[in-house]
């Protein structure tokens, strides 16, 4: 723990002294993709999630904004993915009115690009291991590959097929684009070679492997489609989202790890023992209720950090609709009381965040609401806080936290 850290008064939310944990998982996403945070500032990330309680450390390294590790089979990843244009924030419509001006004026001059060192991931790593926090890594596949297609075009859509017309999923505006890896055995390459990296980086007993938001009807818009899914063995388009995930099964399993991976793939997969992190709103309470696997609740209303507080004092650059400090406390999770779900997830998506700043204005005060919730002995990890009481005294010390948090230059 740094100095800084060290003079602090001890914890008035979270793991305060005298209460027990209340469940196995306690995590923190952190969205690397889009921006690059440094170093120092992941390293700031895992002290203040330590403090707080949290031992898990969900980081999201790949996806259709960029590339944040070296592949030495893949040198273009890091030559070219890692260092792409901010993107227009076109498809984004849930905003407050100037959020979308802000980002377009700022973006240009805040450098958020670039990958992270063998030894950056080693030394976070070290890190994380001193303050007992697990690293999930995640390499977001087979969707959300952009970044790579672009730097190896031959992963994704076959040359001079053009992009469907159309939304490509059922319940949002979802444009066609060049970002899903294609069932190729170059495609499959890739796959075990970047899990394979990662894993040699990171000595992470849970590797999550992304699964989200695949869009079928690109691969239906094949005029070769019918010719893909007999050369894979499967009957049908979705089924060969199954056939990248079971690659991706044998290489992490291979090395004595275990499987994370969103909840759509409860949809695709019939294997019981992939940890399912269920983020998704009512689209993820349905589908964890026809399947077994263990879960991790990271629902989106209300653990989604990106999302703006409707609250904050400071200027907020996140989506809507909003989420509160209140809302957190007693928002109901009913997927936490399953039998099988292991615990709590909260998220931060980078979109709108390009730097420090940026990242600690949408954490706090909200962060330390989720460690108060997963801590405190008066609430339940399903129904929340409900006595007004309890509720107003919750409120009462997260609000003390913060302020000792900003007196000290942590925020």
């Amino acid at each position: 723990m740094s100095k800084q850290f060290q003079s602090l008064p001890k914890p008035l939310v979270g793991p305060v002294e005298g209460r027990n944990q209340k469940c196995e998982w306690r995590g923190l996403m952190i969205d690397s993709a889009r921006t690059r945070f440094e170093p120092e500032t992941i390293i700031k990330v895992l002290e203040l999630a330590s403090r707080y309680g949290f031992n898990k450390f969900h980081w999201h390294l790949t996806n259709d904004a960029g590339w944040r590790f070296h592949v030495p089979e893949y040198p273009l990843l890091t030559e070219v993915s890692a260092y792409l244009p901010r993107n227009s924030f076109d498809d984004y419509t849930n905003l407050y009115d100037d959020t979308l001006a802000k980002a377009l004026e700022q973006t240009p001059h805040k450098w958020s690009n670039g990958y992270y060192t063998d030894e950056e991931i080693r030394r976070i790593g070290s890190k994380a291991e001193e303050l007992g926090i697990e690293i999930i890594p995640e390499v977001d596949l087979p969707g959300h590959m952009m970044a790579a297609i672009r730097a190896y075009p031959r992963l994704g859509r076959p040359e001079g097929l053009p992009l469907p017309e159309g939304s490509m999923r059922e319940h949002m505006w979802w444009p066609a684009r060049n970002d899903l890896l294609w069932p190729t055995d170059e495609a499959a390459q890739f796959i075990r070679t970047i899990l394979n990296r990662i894993m040699d980086l990171l000595p992470s007993r849970w590797i999550h492997v992304g699964g989200d938001e695949c869009a079928y009807k690109q691969w239906e818009s094949d005029p070769n489609i019918d010719s893909w899914l007999e050369r894979r063995d499967v009957d049908k388009v979705e089924s060969l989202q199954n056939w990248f995930m079971e690659i991706a099964k044998e290489e992490v399993r291979g090395r004595g790890r275990q499987l994370v991976a969103w909840d759509e793939v409860a949809e695709i997969s019939d294997d019981p023992e992939i940890l399912i992190i269920a983020w998704d709103e009512d689209r993820a309470e349905a589908r964890m209720d026809k399947v077994q696997n263990p879960l991790v609740c990271a629902d989106a209303r209300f653990l989604y950090l990106n999302r703006v507080d409707p609250n904050s004092e400071v200027p907020q650059k996140g989506m809507l609709p909003g989420i509160s400090v209140d809302q957190i406390l007693t928002a109901p999770l009913p997927m936490v009381s399953k039998q099988q779900a292991k615990g709590i997830q909260t998220c931060l998506w980078s979109e709108f965040i390009l730097d420090e700043s940026d990242l600690m204005s949408m954490m706090f005060p909200r962060f330390l609401a989720v460690a108060e919730r997963i801590w405190n002995p008066d609430s339940e990890l399903a129904g929340g806080l409900t006595s007004e009481k309890i509720l107003n005294d919750a409120k009462k010390r997260v609000a003390e936290e913060y302020r000792v948090l900003q007196e000290s230059g942590i925020l």
